[in-house]
């Protein structure tokens, strides 16, 4: 009897939540595809800029439209100082190389559309007073195996070469701030392993600093992280004009190997990049990570743009990298 209570209970939930589904159409004008432009210039590098065109929301279509027919424009401090190359698939490369404190302006003339134009300035680095680190072991400590196939195509050999060790460096980097400007900053970590065969590059680091607004252990970049601040940005506002020491941790293994066994690993370099970056650059990132953090619940976020007649980002940033060999 109490089952078939239980029944009768569910049926009109079950009803309930089926007629909620309902198909609404859209009756709203479907907008023309707006130019977007996405460019970031660094010191010392070739301007390179990528063209393409905005998708409609409801678009069935996975990839978006390169443009490749477009006279784009260099600017460096107000003057016209060349016209990009087209390459392919809507990228365009220039000749000139910025240097700090140069104004980079671009105008962009694609057929049928807008002019469109953006500019942003090259900041210098940011002045790194020191790097402190401290090790902890995380308690892991797992046998290192290797597994190799032969030549004469047999079976793989399972071969116990070592342990490998589970440790955790706490890092604080010192850096003086400019007291005369706001300044934006980006912080970008990874651990470069490198093997016999190949080369690889790990982003994932722990940026937990009360700058960094993250509310969780696990960032990992470029361009994105689990925590709250997914791009790794900050601004000045708790430390103006002072020298302050931002804190950050890495996660990582050390291998220790039996007598007579060649390392797996040959070399394993951290590299820690602490860039100043453009005003326009940090908006771009910051409301880039709050639209991927927004909830269904949640209103909209517009993603920032300096893109004047169409949409995207020009920015720029400065890197001051420094290289600790593991």
């Amino acid at each position: 009897m109490k089952a078939f209570k239980k029944i009768i209970f569910l049926l009109p939930l079950i009803y309930f939540l089926t007629s909620c589904q309902k198909v609404i159409e859209f009756n709203g004008p479907v907008t023309d595809p707006i130019v977007v432009v996405n460019s970031l210039v660094t010191p010392n590098a070739v301007v390179k800029v990528v063209l393409s065109k905005s998708r409609f929301f409801l678009s069935n279509d996975t990839a978006f439209t390169m443009i490749d027919t477009a006279t784009v424009s260099l600017y460096v401090n107000g003057v016209m100082k060349e016209t990009l190359n087209h390459t392919s698939n809507g990228t365009f490369l220039s000749i000139y190389k910025p240097v700090v404190g140069d104004s980079i302006g671009l105008l962009v003339q694609v057929p049928g559309k807008n002019t469109i134009q953006c500019s942003t300035s090259i900041l210098p680095q940011v002045p790194v007073v020191s790097i402190d680190t401290a090790t902890v072991l995380t308690g892991l400590n797992n046998p290192l195996i290797n597994v190799s196939v032969p030549s004469n195509g047999g079976l793989p050999v399972i071969d116990t070469i070592g342990t490998t060790i589970g440790r955790k460096m706490k890092l604080i980097l010192k850096f003086n701030d400019d007291t005369n400007k706001q300044n934006f900053y980006r912080l970008v970590v990874y651990i470069k392993t490198y093997t016999s065969i190949k080369v690889t590059n790990n982003y994932t680091f722990s940026f937990d600093d009360i700058v960094s607004g993250n509310t969780s252990n696990d960032t990992i970049g470029p361009p994105t992280s689990l925590a709250s601040n997914k791009f790794n940005v900050f601004n000045d506002d708790l430390f103006n004009g002072k020298q302050y020491a931002l804190k950050f941790s890495v996660d990582d293994n050390k291998d220790s190997y039996l007598s007579g066994k060649s390392p797996l690993v040959v070399k394993k370099e951290l590299y820690i990049d602490l860039q100043s970056i453009s005003r326009n650059y940090y908006l771009y990132l910051q409301t880039r990570s709050n639209a991927r953090n927004n909830s269904f619940f949640s209103e909209p976020v517009q993603v920032y743009t300096n893109i004047d007649g169409g949409i995207g980002i020009l920015g720029s940033y400065t890197s001051n990298v420094t290289k600790i060999v593991l």
